[in-house]
């Protein structure tokens, strides 16, 4: 034992101390921003305080609260000038609640994953937790995947999408498990002749309702349903489908197509796998076999569900039914990635139209 003592190590730490140094820098950064969010810093800086200011208004310790301002000053979460802290451009935008970009739900939602890995012990001994995937998606999840998406990849596949001749004549939108219902309140406002219609659970739909109420988008009705049991209804002139569960699945595909009318346009956003792919994320993988949904079976791999196609089948089939118009790689729509679940990876935007069938 004495040559411990005496020699260093003949397998180097510093990779390992340089991981472990990661871990611990991003957690801290992590927790001092979830508790400026939560303890209201944002909202005070506004304006210029002194600590003493602050720190009297939100009932907080002064010394503490110093050491919190100074790691936002070092996020250039706020700025510094002599006696005085307040907010950046940044934080104004997107930490102060009552901003429509406030990342406060996405923040709650990297925390909920924190914790869900804190199990993961448990986890590896016991299986994944059960929820339904209508809870799954009813919680927190939704609310996250809102904000995240105001940040850029609503806006950016939007802009795809309207610069088809198909959708500026459009009268009829479906958003077919469409959440937050975001993406068909943002196609309603392009087009101001479309009446939009997101599909998705009961439970889901109070909380897309809440968005339609905000966005103010009188043109934008909820259907309650389970798509893969329940008719779809018909008529719609485009049908957007994007990151949800039957994304890959071939049952839909034709009744997606029954419900478009003659050279309808249809738009699949999802985050599709090729036979030879084992991973796209290693961490990922492992957040999505955390959890199982009642009745629907996972794969191990993010994204991916028992009988999803892989990429060229779906194309193959899809090609059965619609004209393909474009396919458009993550680089022209994605988000900015979070390593939780939404992230865009590598999905694809595929847009078609209706072919006629004998």
């Amino acid at each position: 034992m004495d040559s411990y003592l005496k020699n260093e190590p003949g397998t180097n730490a510093k990779p390992l101390m340089e991981i472990l140094h990661d871990c611990a820098d991003g957690y801290k950064k992590f927790a001092a921003i979830k508790t400026a969010v939560e303890m209201g810093f944002f909202e005070q800086l506004t304006a210029p305080q002194t600590l003493e200011e602050l720190a009297k208004t939100l009932r907080t310790d002064p010394r503490v609260t110093a050491n919190l301002c100074r790691i936002l000053v070092s996020l250039d979460l706020v700025d510094q000038e002599n006696d005085c802290f307040k907010n950046t451009a940044l934080s104004n935008t997107y930490l102060t609640a009552g901003s429509p970009l406030c990342q406060r739900e996405v923040i709650q939602n990297l925390a909920n994953g924190l914790k869900l890995w804190e199990q993961l012990t448990g986890i590896l001994e016991s299986g994944p937790l059960v929820a339904s995937e209508e809870q799954y998606f009813a919680n927190n999840l939704i609310h996250s995947l809102a904000r995240e998406a105001l940040c850029g990849e609503l806006q950016r596949t939007v802009g795809l999408v309207t610069r088809f001749a198909e959708f500026k004549k459009a009268k009829k939108l479906l958003d077919l498990g469409g959440g937050h219902g975001l993406y068909a309140i943002a196609f309603a406002a392009a087009n101001p002749d479309i009446r939009a219609y997101v599909y998705d659970f009961p439970d889901v739909a109070k909380d897309t309702r809440r968005y339609i109420r905000e966005f103010r988008a009188n043109r934008v009705e909820v259907i309650q349903g389970n798509f893969f049991q329940d008719n779809l209804g018909e008529g719609y002139d485009v049908v957007f489908f994007s990151s949800n569960p039957g994304g890959k699945n071939p049952r839909l595909v034709a009744k997606i197509y029954s419900c478009l009318n003659e050279g309808g346009l249809f738009i699949n956003k999802h985050c599709f796998y090729s036979p030879e792919e084992s991973s796209k994320s290693a961490l990922l993988d492992m957040e999505w076999s955390l959890t199982k949904f009642a009745g629907v079976a996972k794969e191990n791999r993010v994204y991916s569900f028992a009988g999803d196609l892989f990429f060229e089948d779906y194309l193959d089939l899809l090609q059965e039914y619609f004209n393909i118009l474009e396919i458009y790689p993550a680089q022209d729509f994605a988000g900015y990635p979070l390593s939780k679940i939404g992230d865009a990876l590598d999905s694809k935007t595929i847009i078609g139209t209706k072919k006629s069938r004998v």
